[in-house]
């Protein structure tokens, strides 16, 4: 799929990955590639000189699970992380990753890879920094793990310094009430209007302990507000109508750029789930 002149490299472990992206710092980081190969406009992917290929790092496949964390490899391909069941992925990330692709996509599709792309919020990253998920960024000789939510800076780029490799996605194991996903459209297809919106409410005696509200147009700035967050927490069920309308009030103001549908898609969803939060 590549031009002849793109050297690619495919290293077999983590160590010789990260020699490589500190070798090749413009080199592009390849694992399943479902997004480059989307945006082709011809029958070859239009590649860089230098490829590196995850194909071959066990290292970024693994998966592990505490009572507190959920822990992927960032290479695993989505098909990987479905098998885990419902059971072992929060549900609304769950939902979130069924809607990425067709079974051939989802077999090829990575976490980091849906994280990653500049320009570009893809459908796991609203519920990924909804649910306080982070990264582990390797480069040799060094390690930080930034929040999912700032992985992408207000211009798109992306926040990782020369030769940084996404290497695990630590996502919080935490309870809910209700945990919803729902999307329109595709982030690949700015035509269908994309919108995704996530909502988390943990509820007790009809009050609400904690409420999370995200959506997202594929765009880098999310639209989300904590100060409403925090203003309906300690509130009864039902929610008041007064309530509602001032939460729907602030939504209806975020975001630039959103089409009329994406906008009043949005604000139906958040009114919905207010309207729809369990008693307990």
């Amino acid at each position: 799929m590549a031009d002849r002149g793109t050297a690619v490299y495919f290293p077999d472990t983590l160590g010789e990955l990260l020699l490589l992206a500190r070798r090749e710092p413009d080199a592009l980081i390849y694992s399943g590639g479902t997004f480059i190969l989307n945006q082709r406009v011809s029958r070859f992917a239009d590649l860089p000189p230098a490829v590196i290929s995850l194909q071959d790092v066990e290292e970024l496949k693994r998966v592990s699970r505490s009572e507190r964390y959920l822990e992927i490899g960032a290479a695993l391909p989505i098909r990987d992380i479905l098998a885990l069941g419902r059971s072992n992925v929060p549900e609304c990330l769950y939902s979130a990753l069924r809607m990425i692709g067709p079974a051939a996509v989802a077999s090829l599709a990575t976490l980091g890879g849906n994280i990653a792309v500049p320009g570009r919020i893809l459908t796991s990253v609203p519920v990924l920094s909804l649910l306080d998920a982070r990264v582990e960024l390797r480069r040799q000789g060094s390690s930080r793990w930034l929040a999912v939510s700032r992985v992408h800076k207000p211009n798109g780029n992306l926040e990782l310094a020369e030769s940084e490799v996404i290497t695990r996605v630590r996502i919080p194991l935490q309870p809910w009430s209700v945990e919803v996903f729902r999307r329109f459209g595709s982030e690949l297809a700015p035509e269908s209007e994309p919108l995704s919106f996530c909502g988390l409410a943990r509820t007790s005696n009809r009050i609400v302990e904690e409420i999370r509200i995200i959506g997202s147009a594929g765009l880098p700035a999310p639209l989300r507000s904590r100060d409403v967050e925090s203003e309906l927490v300690g509130r009864r069920i039902p929610l008041a109508e007064r309530d509602i309308a001032t939460a729907v009030e602030v939504y209806q103001t975020l975001g630039t750029g959103l089409t009329p549908i994406q906008r009043d898609r949005f604000v139906r969803l958040v009114q919905w789930f207010l309207l729809n939060l369990p008693a307990s």
